[in-house]
């Protein structure tokens, strides 16, 4: 047998269960089989001629179940494996992604849908994505105490109503949320929605928990998007019945697409909410995007974070060399930090967005005010940080040199920020990552 067998080579040797490898062996080589783009054909192969590697080869099939709402042949086969073996959704299945590629579908609408999630016991992550689920009737399946173990849910472009969003609230295990681009049929059209709710008072008539849900969520990510978005980020801060367990949260990632001055105090009402508050690390800015908001917000009022223990905080490099207006709202928030707040860990993240290659050659003038601005505010008196990183980060490629040509211009920016972090003697911990994404041409 080769080494690294063609996939007609490794079926054909398991036909019959032909053990002269140890099953150790064959399992780690159906493992490597189910990293390959077209895993599922040849996992459902060896399924059908090896006993031996059945069970192994089932969990690679249905441990992960990608559900595309145009594809009514994927629904069809759980259905047929579901008839011939009861037993396997219910144990094997502990992650379910339903998403749309934007064809027409009327699976959503089949109760044959619902029924064969009903049959996955052991659920663990759902992510559900670019799809409209009003009105569907799959939903009411995830209020089923069988649903009770999931723990990861993410949300994304998805048009409800409150109160399917709510079902799906509904796992009391639930330790990661993610929401981003929601469109929630009453919150949508809330002539309020765009200056802020606040759901304690008496006189708010949007739909809001009828009862604490306290959810023990870790790790939240809420990626302001749409009106709804703002509006879940005001139901988190200001509900009479909370929806996240105070002190549960230790990770926080939120930004805003679309902001104006006025809406900082949401912001920071959100920040200063008994759910959030207690967390240990808060990233400002989108993870995919590199900065908090695509508006100006030079003019923003300071954002107060200083409350946490870390912070992280995105910002870009325009070809023009200039930094967004993001590198001034943040030195404005540095500086009103109070002294010996509890934070002590701050991460800085620049990347360059660039559509050709940085010429590092060509690096600008220091002395532009936003990077004075930015490095007085890194070594104000009331900043007492002892851990610092900072991160360059490149979607290109810089080799060796160009990447040491590109710490020492940053630290010349930055002087003040080299001398009490970074220079020999320093009592901080402080470390400069230059990272270059791309691959050499």
């Amino acid at each position: 047998m080769a080494l690294h067998p063609r996939p007609s080579q490794l079926v054909a040797y398991m036909n019959g269960d032909n053990l002269s490898f140890p099953a150790e062996i064959l399992y780690k080589i159906v493992d490597a089989v189910a990293e390959k783009h077209n895993a599922y054909s040849i996992l459902c192969a060896i399924a059908q001629v090896s006993h031996v590697m059945l069970p192994h080869a089932r969990k690679h099939i249905y441990e992960t179940i990608d559900l595309s709402i145009e594809e009514t042949d994927t629904i069809a086969r759980l259905s047929q494996s579901y008839a011939a073996n009861p037993t396997l959704l219910a144990e094997i299945p502990k992650t379910l992604n339903i998403f749309s590629d934007f064809g027409r579908s009327t699976l959503l609408d089949s109760p044959l849908l619902g029924t064969i999630i009903s049959h996955m016991q052991n659920l663990r992550t759902l992510s559900l994505t670019g799809c409209n689920v009003e009105g569907k009737p799959f939903i009411d399946v995830f209020a089923a105490p069988s649903m009770g173990s999931i723990t990861s849910l993410e949300i994304r472009d998805v048009q409800l109503t409150f109160h399917e969003f709510s079902i799906f609230l509904s796992s009391p295990r639930l330790t990661y949320l993610r929401l981003a681009q929601l469109i929630i049929v009453e919150y949508e059209s809330s002539p309020d929605g765009e200056d802020g709710i606040d759901f304690s008072s008496p006189i708010c008539g949007l739909p809001q928990p009828r009862s604490a849900l306290k959810r023990p969520v870790q790790d939240l990510r809420l990626d302001i998007i749409t009106t709804s978005d703002a509006v879940v980020m005001d139901l988190i801060a200001t509900s009479r019945y909370p929806i996240i367990l105070q002190n549960s949260l230790v990770n926080v990632s939120f930004s805003s697409e679309y902001a104006l001055g006025k809406h900082v105090y949401r912001f920071q009402r959100f920040l200063d909410c008994n759910a959030v508050k207690s967390a240990q690390r808060i990233h400002l800015g989108d993870p995919d995007m590199d900065f908090f908001t695509e508006q100006d917000s030079s003019e923003f009022p300071p954002l107060r974070f200083d409350t946490f223990e870390a912070v992280e905080l995105r910002v870009g490099v325009c070809e023009d060399w200039n930094p967004v207006p993001e590198f001034q709202w943040w030195a404005k928030s540095l500086r009103v930090a109070r002294f010996r707040s509890p934070l002590k860990e701050l991460h800085l993240m620049i990347t360059f967005n660039y559509t050709d290659r940085v010429n590092v050659n060509e690096l600008p003038d220091v002395s532009m005010h936003d990077w004075r601005n930015l490095d007085g505010a890194l070594c104000g008196r009331n900043l007492s940080l002892k851990y610092l990183t900072i991160s360059i980060v490149n979607p290109k490629f810089w080799n060796a040199r160009e990447k040491v040509a590109v710490e020492r211009w940053f630290f010349t920016c930055l002087p003040k920020t080299y001398e009490k972090y970074f220079a020999e003697g320093s009592e901080k911990i402080a470390t400069l990552d230059i990272v270059s994404e791309g691959k050499e041409a």
